[in-house]
């Protein structure tokens, strides 16, 4: 991120260069009309002149340079100066924008021309090309240099003309390439990645198509534990493995799609995934749903059907993905099995004793009852679908995980769905690709090949494959690392938001949105699925008033390069499951970059919470303190008019609110400017005493008045209230 910044700033420098060419060019030829970038300046006075300022040193941003302080990338490093007698910012932004919109207008006009043939032949081509171009997309400013020969300068003028600010790595559109190859005479064609991407595909498909069907094998079933969060499926996958997993997840709920292997005495193996169930992690539970042949259901006897559970069980419908229902903590006090299966019926899950087709089996995690029962039904349920794969041919797939690990650098956690996968076979996943170098099984172990249905962890990627992307076993790794490439370059531009590059327009937008206060992050996680999670979370806590803005999310330990961006954007860290690196915490405390840690999301989530609650301006609220009548009026040539009075009931202080009151009709309300009680200066008056007062401009008091003190106070406000508030807001306008 900190590198981006740079080449922000390298681009506009770059920018500069050539507006201040064109200036100079056009004084020569006696052609000279005002910049758009640049304000000229204003005569001085006699009494205001002085020393010439240095080139650059201008204390007034200037239109049409990015002001990176204005769009939260550094520091901001002075306040903006209004000066006297001359535009204003505002003025010079909407005759900037009028401007753009003449250039956008024509640049339209022009492509409109082009299109229909209604404009001249074209000329001689000003660049030595000879026949077509062809451009692979997503064409970058760079790659469309490097095409066609001209070089960066030439073609960041030609965008500048369009009115567009751009860097080297800037995809263009394509009106955009239209109309610079137009400006040079040069015929280009734009070869789209789906052609490369089509191909590698087919040849994949067409591999796996030669497979002889008579390879086909009956596969382990793959069973999600889904539901609420505490309602024991951990502990269930405990009881069926005999191992301890719950014990090991902070906060004793699980933050990570688990994948595991159990055998059972039968012999026969079951594929076991264990999805999280706080609110959070609602996209972790949908790809597990996905993932699986059949959805295990955990819902707690003592507590019932709660929001995750309804969640999971859309998810599974939605899938398509058979449903059986374990009845968990069956031995808890408050257990209510027959409660449990009317709320369930009330989503839509029927048992079978009561004339539905959902299997509800009763268990005890704690106990290790029901086990047995709940095995069986499953069993029953794999057998019904018929579980086929091919035991041979190249593999196929879905990433449940991925992460760094010490020692091993970016793991893979992938569920092998057909095929069979090898050691130092080629594995294409989204924009990630490589050599797979080992390979692990549930426990840890190292193994050379894995067939369907089985989980392992995989090494030897270049990139962090994206979660619920299916991987792909390719022969052909120059082609691979083609698509993976492509993939990433569309990535990164979409991460960058730089799709449709930075015009002056998206500047001044930037600009204007910047009113709101921003608590920006810098959010470091274990692994990818727990940082895709807790960004849309943290994301998810925006009010207009504070937009929580997550610069930068990636997997690993907090780097001495996060702390820089940190201090550069005025960011906090976050370390999820995730600890600052020696270099890095030392980093941090001289120059005073806060990193929180957290083992537990819930935790991390309300810790946000307060900080945003912290910066929500307060409400104000009105409490009447007191009652005072006023009994007779003095007059005094030091003091003015005071009223003299008596607190009928409550307290008066000096620093309330007061509101005059004369025959039922409010006259006045004010500050109390004074408050005393015979010749001294009080701070407050109790209820029954007598005392002078007077209010902040007003003199025209009365006996019989009557005055109602009130105290202002600040009362903060809530995340939930101020979310509520906005929604009915919302609700309003549409």
């Amino acid at each position: 991120e900190v590198a981006e910044v740079a080449e922000v700033a390298d681009d506009v420098a770059i920018e500069t260069k050539v507006v201040e060419a064109e200036t100079a060019e056009k004084a020569k030829t006696g052609d000279v009309t005002e910049s758009p970038l640049e304000e000229a300046p204003e005569p001085k006075s006699e009494a205001q002149k002085g020393p010439t300022p240095k080139p650059g040193k201008s204390s007034a941003t200037r239109v049409g340079i990015i002001d990176l302080a204005a769009l939260g990338l550094i520091k901001k490093q002075q306040e903006d100066r209004n000066r006297s007698g001359g535009q204003t910012f505002t003025d010079r932004r909407d005759r900037e924008q009028s401007r753009r919109r003449d250039m956008k207008a024509k640049a339209r006009e022009r492509l409109r021309d082009r299109r229909k043939g209604n404009v001249q032949k074209k000329g001689r081509s000003t660049v030595d090309r000879k026949g077509e171009v062809v451009l692979e997309a997503p064409v970058t400013l760079k790659s469309f240099s490097a095409a066609t020969g001209i070089s960066v300068n030439r073609v960041m003028h030609s965008l500048i003309s369009l009115d567009m600010m751009v860097s080297i790595n800037t995809i263009l559109d394509v009106d955009t390439i239209e109309l610079v190859a137009d400006e040079f005479g040069i015929d280009v064609r734009i070869k789209e990645k789906t052609d490369i991407e089509k191909g590698l595909m087919e040849d994949i498909m067409a591999a796996r198509h030669a497979v002889d069907e008579d390879s086909m094998a009956t596969r382990p079933p793959v069973l999600a534990f889904m539901g609420h969060v505490d309602h024991g499926k951990t502990s269930l996958i405990d009881a069926i493995r005999s191992t301890r997993v719950a014990n090991k997840e902070a906060g004793g709920i699980t933050q990570h799609v688990g994948a595991y292997m159990a055998e059972l005495n039968d012999g026969r193996k079951v594929t076991i995934l264990d999805t999280p169930g706080h609110a959070a992690f609602s996209e972790m539970r949908k790809r597990g749903a996905t993932a699986t042949d059949i959805a295990i259901l955990v819902v707690a006897a003592d507590d019932g059907v709660m929001p995750q559970t309804e969640e999971a069980a859309a998810h599974a419908k939605a899938a398509g993905t058979p449903i059986v229902v374990a009845i968990n903590k069956i031995d808890a006090p408050g257990a209510n099995v027959e409660q449990v299966k009317s709320q369930l019926s009330g989503i839509g899950l029927q048992a079978e004793e009561w004339g539905g087709d959902v299997g509800m089996v009763e268990v005890s995690a704690l106990q290790k009852t029901g086990i047995d029962a709940l095995l069986e039904r499953v069993l029953l349920e794999s057998e019904i679908l018929d579980l086929k794969a091919h035991a041979k041919g190249d593999a196929l797939g879905i990433v449940i995980e991925s992460k760094l690990e010490k020692g091993k650098g970016k793991v893979a956690s992938v569920l092998v769905q057909d095929g069979t996968l090898k050691v130092k076979q080629t594995v294409l996943v989204g924009h990630a690709f490589g050599n797979v170098r080992l390979m692990f099984d549930h426990n840890g172990k190292p193994i050379r090949e894995v067939g369907p249905g089985t989980p392992v962890d995989i090494l030897g990627l270049d990139e962090f494959p994206p979660v619920g992307e299916t991987f792909y076993v390719v022969n052909n790794m120059k082609d691979a690392k083609r698509v993976a490439e492509k993939r990433a370059e569309v990535k990164k531009a979409e991460d960058r938001g730089e799709g449709a590059g930075v015009t002056l327009a998206n500047l001044f937008d930037k600009i204007d949105e910047s009113n709101a206060q921003r608590l920006r992050l810098v959010l470091k996680a274990d692994v990818q699925g727990s940082l895709e999670v807790l960004r849309d979370s943290l994301k998810a806590l925006s009010t207009e008033e504070v937009i929580v803005d997550v610069i930068s999310a990636a997997v690993g330990s907090i780097t001495d390069t996060d702390i820089t961006l940190a201090e550069t954007a005025e960011a906090m860290v976050i370390g999820f499951n995730a600890k600052a690196e020696g270099k890095a915490k030392k980093h941090a405390e001289r120059v005073h970059v806060e990193i929180r840690g957290y083992d537990v999301v819930y935790e991390l989530l309300e810790d946000i919470t307060k900080v945003i609650e912290s910066m929500l301006s307060p409400d104000t609220v009105q409490e009447t303190v007191g009652r005072v009548e006023i009994l007779e009026v003095f007059r005094s040539s030091r003091w003015g008019t005071i009223a003299g009075c008596k607190v009928l009931s409550g307290l008066v202080k000096r620093a309330c609110y007061a509101k005059l009151t004369r025959d039922g009709k409010q006259l006045v309300e004010g500050y109390l400017s004074s408050l005393r009680h015979f010749k001294d200066d009080v701070r407050e008056v109790a209820d029954g005493n007598e005392c002078g007062m007077t209010i902040q401009g007003f003199e025209d008091y009365q006996a019989g008045d009557l005055i109602e003190v009130i105290e202002i106070k600040e009362v903060a406000r809530s995340l939930k209230e101020v979310a509520a508030a906005e929604g009915k807001s919302t609700a309003a306008k549409e």
